[in-house]
């Protein structure tokens, strides 16, 4: 009850209104409700990436510089920053001062959920640019390394889940990427059933204790890696791969093709230093279907086991190896007659007995033998016997070979090779071995179709001094130097212009007398002019000449130079 300030007169006071009440209630919303929205729309968001941001939490990689970004990739840390950035997007974007209280309700709203469609907080979005923007990251994404996958996950929420889908993380590939934690990493590539890994040009601790760590925490882990199939292994200890071997039985593609020793440098100053490597549990390995190992130094294999029940072996490499145990060829003996990749390095410390378990393999398609040099020349006759009469093989590769006499012979009877690859062994008379080598390829020149030969920067430089010296000695009487070689002394190879005769046994006398006829005189080729002359013989055929480091030499491989075989 009022009074009336006309009559003094006492009068009812009606309730106020609905409008009124709404009126009065909406002008004191104050910004710590605001906030409330905002932060349980945040807890929600947080709720959903759960899932994505355990994920990230188990890799902490470390990116190059050269990248520019220093620090660790842990996204748990990046999840509040955007948050917090969405929050003061709204708060911009929702003024308080509008006339209309209603309007204002919708203008949050329409911020709230515009922001949600923009940032995919729901997987049900099924807008047409929204879709083609999601099939653009995922062909993107596909080739992004590991440490740039990761980097994109922590723009934005969308970015995040398209970023950890399980088909991007199929491959793993830590190139320029350090893990410091190996279990959280095994627990995420378990999680994203990741089934191939490769370390190559992984980063690794500088400090030998440190890096000695390393490694023993990468084996213990990775012995839960029950879901790879496919391991690259980069610069490990001996001890690394006998340890993957034994723990992961269900490996069907296991490349160890630098296995090196953490102490290796200490020991450089010991020629003779060889690790010790114990192959034992192999043969447990029943899915194998390649296996290639190869060591920085020499290894000496302790013990090999029966390949018997390695029935799905198809590619077998054995490279680096100085010392075989005794029953090498017994264990040789029980590899699958299906295998088609045989590789075999240092040849020099093989028996003739190696011609015989070659013979085994007729499904043999490709060869390549390495460092076939010193006493390797009393079995050349035998291998070479075995290599005509495998159908099925058509890629030879010889590399680090002494061509000698009896290898030229036999080389140019294989008329059924079709791509050869060939790095002859420059120690000895590269004149000559250059010469007797154009003449061998120009009897198969009918026959091959793919041809690789591979000069050093030893004879290209040695051939330098040689035009420079004869030069300015002005000996003419030795060597003949085409006008156009004159003034460009680099990138040239000597060839001697007579071929000497085949020296027989006993003909030692005659040989001496033939060479003082022909007065040993030597042709100075530029490398391209040595391709047109190969690729004079044989038209129809693939002919590529490199110069490489000696040191590179058995990196080279023909499948990786052409396309079709």
């Amino acid at each position: 009850m009022e009074l009336s300030k006309e009559t003094g007169e006492a009068m009812e006071v009606e309730e106020p209104s609905i409008v009124n009440k709404k009126k009065h209630s909406i002008s004191t919303i104050s910004s710590p409700e605001l906030n409330d929205v905002k932060n349980n729309r945040s807890d929600k968001r947080h709720k959903k990436d759960n899932f994505h941001s355990d994920a990230l939490e188990s890799l902490e990689l470390q990116v190059t510089p050269t990248l520019g970004i220093s620090e660790s990739m842990n996204a748990s840390s990046s999840k509040p920053e955007y948050i917090s950035e969405d929050c003061q997007a709204i708060q911009s974007s929702a003024s308080p001062k509008v006339s209309s209280q209603k309007l204002e309700k919708i203008d949050i709203n329409n911020t709230i959920n515009k922001r949600r469609n923009s940032e995919v907080a729901t997987p049900f979005t099924s807008t047409p640019s929204f879709n083609c923007m999601i099939q653009s990251l995922e062909h993107v994404f596909k080739y992004l390394k590991t440490h740039e996958l990761l980097s994109a996950s922590r723009v934005c929420t969308a970015w995040h889940i398209i970023a950890m889908n399980k088909s991007l993380w199929q491959k793993v590939c830590l190139e320029n990427s350090m893990v410091y934690d190996w279990e959280k990493f095994v627990n995420t590539i378990n999680q994203q059933r990741t089934d191939t890994l490769n370390t190559r040009r992984m980063l690794r601790p500088s400090i030998v204790e440190d890096l000695e760590i390393f490694w023993l925490r990468f084996a213990h882990a990775m012995k839960r890696a029950q879901q790879l199939k496919f391991i690259e292994l980069y610069k490990c200890p001996e001890l690394v791969v006998e340890d993957i071997v034994y723990s992961l039985p269900q490996i069907e593609v296991l490349n160890a093709t630098s296995i090196r020793n953490p102490d290796l440098i200490i020991n450089t100053k010991t020629p003779n230093y060889l690790m010790y490597l114990n192959l034992s549990h192999l043969g447990q390995m029943t899915k194998l279907t390649e296996l290639r190992l190869k060591g920085l130094a020499g290894i000496k294999l302790t013990a090999l086991p029966s390949f018997e029940n390695l029935i799905n072996l198809n590619r077998f490499s054995l490279t680096s190896i100085k010392e075989f145990p005794k029953e090498i060829y017994q264990r040789l003996n029980t590899i699958t007659d299906n295998i088609e990749f045989l590789e075999i390095g240092d040849c020099e410390y093989l028996t003739k007995d190696f011609a015989v378990s070659l013979k085994r393999f007729i499904n043999l398609k490709t060869l390549r033998l390495e460092n076939c040099c010193n006493g390797w020349d009393q079995s050349a006759h035998d291998v070479f016997t075995v290599i005509r009469g495998l159908k099925k093989l058509n890629v030879l590769e010889l590399v680090n070979i002494e061509f000698s006499n009896c290898v030229e012979e036999e080389l140019e009877k294989c008329d059924s090779i079709k791509a050869l690859l060939i790095i002859p062994n420059y120690m000895k008379k590269i004149a000559t071995t250059i010469c007797h080598l154009i003449d061998c390829l120009e009897k198969l020149s009918k026959t091959l179709t793919h041809l690789v030969w591979l000069l050093t920067h030893d004879v290209v430089r040695i051939t330098e001094i040689f035009i420079n010296n004869c030069q300015k000695m002005n000996k003419h009487t030795f060597c003949t130097l085409k006008s156009s070689h004159t003034k460009e002394t680099t990138n040239n190879i000597p060839k001697l212009r007579t071929r000497e005769p085949r020296q027989q046994p006993g003909d030692e006398g005659t040989a001496e007398k033939e060479k003082d006829k022909s007065g040993g005189i030597v042709d100075i080729l530029s490398v391209d002019d040595l391709w047109k002359l190969l690729n004079t013989m044989m038209p129809d055929a693939k002919i590529k000449i490199f110069t490489v480091p000696s040191y590179r030499t058995d990196r080279v491989y023909l499948n990786k130079l052409f396309n079709d075989l």
